[in-house]
């Protein structure tokens, strides 16, 4: 098995967001951490979606700011890979799977690099093992 995976953002915020079932998130962080050379991939957008559900939390007062802020440099501590996908995939798989465009992205990052995906949401954990894509936790 390949030390690679990539991370949608819903697994991120399960890592950082207090009151979120992280039990099945938990150990792919630590496995992540641990593991020397284990190289998590993420598309660009994941780093404004994971600001995105930050300032939801706080808009909704289920964080304050300051936890906001923390949450967000424990995810920017974390040593992810970017990659580009190619917009004209994204697209091609959004269209394909009824899917937005951005989960498309995580799809055709996995696609291009490990057929690993790293999410909780079912959606798109569906549509990722459609495409011969494994996807965690199980």
């Amino acid at each position: 098995m390949r030390n690679q995976a990539v991370l949608d953002a819903s697994v991120a915020l399960s890592w950082v967001l207090p009151g979120e079932d992280s039990n099945l998130t938990l150990p792919l962080r630590d496995r992540a951490a641990e593991i020397p050379g284990f190289e998590l991939f993420v598309p660009p957008l994941f780093y404004f979606e994971i600001g995105n559900a930050l300032w939801a939390a706080r808009r909704r007062k289920r964080i304050s700011r300051a936890t906001a802020e923390q949450a967000l440099e424990a995810i920017l501590d974390f040593n992810f890979t970017l990659l580009m996908p190619d917009p004209a995939k994204c697209l091609q798989i959004a269209l394909d799977h009824d899917l937005s465009v951005y989960d498309a992205a995580y799809l055709a990052v996995a696609l291009g690099k490990t057929k690993l995906l790293w999410t909780i949401d079912r959606t798109l954990a569906k549509t990722a093992r459609n495409l011969k894509i494994r996807t965690e936790p199980a």
